[in-house]
C-alpha cells in the first residue's frame, strides 16, 4: 500500500481519496491567498495567511513530505503569523499616511520582477513537463531532513537562492516602509 501511494503523484494513478485531499488543499491555498491579496484589513489578511499556510502542509502531507509540513506549521503559521498578529494588534489601524507616495517612481521596478516571476515559473512549468519521461525519484526517504538538505543543495540550488534573496528583498522594503510610516507621523 505504501509503495502505490508514493508512486502516486508521479503516475497519475492516485486513489480518489488522495486526489480529493490534493485538490481541497490546493483550492484552499489558492483561496486563502487571494484573500492576504485583497483583505485590506490588516488582521484578516494575516489569519487568511495562516490560512494559506495551513493548506500548503496539507500539500505537503499529500505529497508525503511530514517533516516539511510540520516545519511549514510551526515555524511559519505557528511563529511568523502570530508575530504578525502581535505587531497588527499593538499597532492598531492606521490607515494610509497623506501626501504622494515617495515609492510610486519604483512602481517599474516592481512590475519588472512580476513579469520575470511570470517567465520564471513559464519556464519551469514547460520544463517540468516536456522531455522524456524522468525516471521516479527514489521515495523510501521523502521528507526527512537529510533528503530535504541534500535537495535545497543539489538540484533545488538556485530555486533556494531566489527565495532567500526575495525574502532579504522582502525585509529591507519592510524596514523601508516602516522607516517612512514612523517619519511621517513625526518619529525619529
Amino acid at each position: 500500500m505504501a509503495s502505490t501511494t508514493h508512486r502516486c503523484w508521479g503516475t497519475g494513478r492516485c486513489r480518489v481519496g488522495e486526489q480529493v485531499l490534493f485538490a481541497v488543499a490546493a483550492i484552499g491555498t489558492l483561496g486563502f491567498g487571494v484573500g492576504v491579496v485583497f483583505f485590506k484589513d490588516a488582521f484578516r489578511a494575516a489569519v487568511s495567511l495562516i490560512g494559506t499556510l495551513l493548506s500548503v502542509a496539507l500539500l505537503f502531507i499529500a505529497l508525503l513530505a511530514p517533516f516539511a509540513a510540520a516545519i511549514q506549521v510551526i515555524v511559519y503559521a505557528g511563529a511568523i503569523v502570530v508575530m504578525f498578529l502581535f505587531v497588527i494588534a499593538y499597532l492598531g489601524d492606521r490607515g494610509a499616511l497623506p501626501g504622494p507616495d515617495r515609492l510610486d517612481r519604483w512602481q517599474v521596478f516592481g512590475w519588472l520582477g512580476l513579469i520575470g516571476l511570470g517567465m520564471f515559473g513559464t519556464v519551469a512549468i514547460l520544463d517540468s513537463t516536456a522531455g522524456p519521461a524522468r525516471p521516479a525519484p527514489d521515495t523510501t526517504d521523502v521528507g526527512s531532513p537529510a533528503s530535504i538538505g541534500d535537495a535545497f543543495l543539489s538540484s533545488h540550488l538556485l530555486a533556494f537562492e531566489v527565495t532567500s534573496l526575495v525574502l532579504l528583498v522582502a525585509a529591507v522594503g519592510a524596514v523601508v516602509l516602516a522607516k517612512g510610516a514612523v517619519q511621517g507621523e513625526g518619529g525619529r
